[in-house]
């Protein structure tokens, strides 16, 4: 397929993109010789990937992609580069068998594509390695982008892409001659042609000529109102055009009477009459929240009857929510109990459960009887007292509260009744852990474990991935950060990736833990009895 058809295929879905799409399908043909190395660069939203996607989709050359923000370290970028590309010429499997696809270094990654490449000469002359997002590439040393662009240069059949979101410097890659493709944002007249391009949000009762009259002043005036001067994307404007369609034309199709002699609406009597809804609505549209709001499914709202709950606390899938939970147990189990707790072999005759069981209850033993002494303690200085005694003065230090945090914690860990991990001292007895830990407590709480472990594939890459998910949320944060050390002069990249800690209360962990299967409390050392 020529370029230029490439180009005209792809327009009808992905409108004002059609320069840079019989660009790549010109450097990246399969008939024709490309470069080692390719640069890709635009601002989020521009349809970058997609566009890239739907090329190599179309001129059918064999390639893999690679998201570099799934990546936590540079190493596991190197992995996940080896495994996408094994899965991508169909030999996962078989290198999975013989034990091979470890990868450290970028001269181990070169020796190991070439191999697998020519495994498979039969799936074509040219593979194309997509590195997305990789400016954003954690722990990445100065040199590592130019090492992976001369990937292509000691393999003769590869081409690597790299897309970045931002402008690249000059000669960021130390080699002069490498293709840069750049995707502008998008201007005025290209963002409303892409919105009037689809059609318009399905009303009832609406006409298709009054919607030929209104919908594309309406479109631009959104745009000119709301998305134009916050830089909005392209999905940004599709979704506040479907939220305020509706009600702009309500007017309409509630049967309200026109202003003016003619009685029939027209765009600018709605205008007046919504205005309004620029300003509220329109405004609201643009917050970005993690928990959409539900869509307006009416023209109109009847007056509820009664108060409306509030919604729930938004739900993890299962996967997260399990590696979220052995990170939240990892935070608040002191590591010397992990042999009680999480080991299934241990030198007692006690199951681990007994043991955890004994364990807690002499835990809530001790905190009942502290509680009683402090009780009685307050007991004693209420009580008047005769005589000329002196008053003791109480003199509150660091020491002091510090004492009374780690104090707060362990009584409400341990007394406090249904899961044990209520209240907002938990964060603050966090600890950090490393991912070593994270992985054997995960296999340790898996309610759903592997019949047999031996041929399930490992899930170390998985967990990689989630938990780099998790950090992007703020769930999971790096324990330098968490403990407020985090500062150019005494942080480094290593010392961020080592260590990690919880940042979120045991009420919310407790609930999705429930949802898979999982009691929190039955893993804490204070925790149900």
């Amino acid at each position: 397929m020529l370029p230029a058809q490439v180009a005209s295929l792809l327009s009808a879905q992905w409108p004002c993109r059609e320069v840079q799409s019989r660009q790549l399908a010109s450097l990246l043909s399969p008939y024709t010789p490309s470069s080692s190395a390719l640069v890709i660069n635009g601002i989020s939203a521009t349809c970058k990937s997609t566009i890239l996607r739907a090329v190599l989709s179309a001129i059918k050359v064999s390639h893999a992609f690679v998201r570099s923000s799934e990546c936590i370290t540079g190493r596991h970028l190197l992995t996940k580069i080896l495994w996408n590309t094994l899965e991508a010429l169909g030999l996962k499997e078989e290198w999975e068998k013989a034990g091979k696809g470890r990868c450290e270094h970028v001269s181990g990654l070169s020796v190991l594509l070439e191999e697998c490449l020519h495994q498979s000469h039969g799936k074509g002359p040219k593979f194309v390695l997509v590195l997305d997002e990789i400016d954003r590439q954690r722990e990445a040393s100065p040199t590592l982008l130019s090492a992976l662009a001369r990937l292509g240069e000691i393999i003769p059949s590869l081409t690597v892409v790299m897309v970045l979101s931002s402008t690249p410097r000059p000669l960021f890659l130390q080699s002069a001659g490498i293709p840069h493709i750049s995707f502008p944002p998008y201007t005025r007249k290209e963002a409303i042609e892409i919105i009037l391009s689809s059609n318009p949000p399905a009303v009832e009762g609406l006409s298709d000529e009054t919607v030929a009259h209104i919908y594309p002043y309406f479109v631009s005036t959104v745009y000119d109102s709301l998305v134009g001067p916050t830089a909005g994307s392209i999905p940004n404007f599709r979704s506040i055009v479907e939220r305020l369609w509706p009600q702009f034309i309500a007017p309409v199709l509630n049967g309200e009477a026109a202003p003016g002699d003619t009685g029939e609406w027209d765009f600018s009597r709605l205008l007046v009459k919504n205005r309004s809804i620029f300003r509220h609505q329109g405004e609201s549209a643009l917050v970005h929240r993690i928990v959409p709001d539900e869509t307006v499914s009416g023209i109109t709202r009847a007056p509820l009857a009664k108060t409306v709950m509030p919604s729930a606390l938004p739900s993890l899938p299962y996967f997260s929510t399990l590696i979220l939970t052995s990170a939240y147990l990892a935070s608040h189990t002191p590591q010397r109990l992990d042999t009680i707790f999480f080991s299934k072999f241990s030198s007692s005759s006690l199951s681990a459960r007994n043991k955890r069981a004994h364990h807690r209850r002499r835990l809530k033993v001790l905190s009942q009887a502290q509680a009683e002494e402090r009780q009685a303690a307050n007991d004693d200085l209420a009580k008047p007292r005769r005589g000329k005694g002196k008053r003791t003065k109480t003199r509150i230090t660091k020491s002091t509260l510090s004492s009374a945090f780690a104090t707060s914690s362990a009584t409400t860990s341990a007394v406090g009744g249904g899961g044990g991990i209520t209240g907002p001292s938990t964060i603050l007895t966090a600890r950090s852990f490393p991912l070593e830990r994270l992985l054997a407590i995960y296999h340790a709480i898996d309610p759903n474990p592997p019949a047999t472990a031996v041929r399930v594939a490992a899930v170390a890459d998985r967990i990689y991935a989630e938990l780099a998910t998790l950090r992007r949320l703020r769930l999971v944060v790096p324990a330098a950060s968490h403990n407020g050390m985090a500062s150019s002069s005494g942080n480094t990249s290593a010392d961020a990736g080592d260590k990690w800690c919880v940042n979120v209360s045991g009420d919310w962990v407790g609930e999705l833990a429930k949802g898979i299967g999982v009691e929190v409390g039955e893993w804490l050392a204070g925790g149900l009895d």
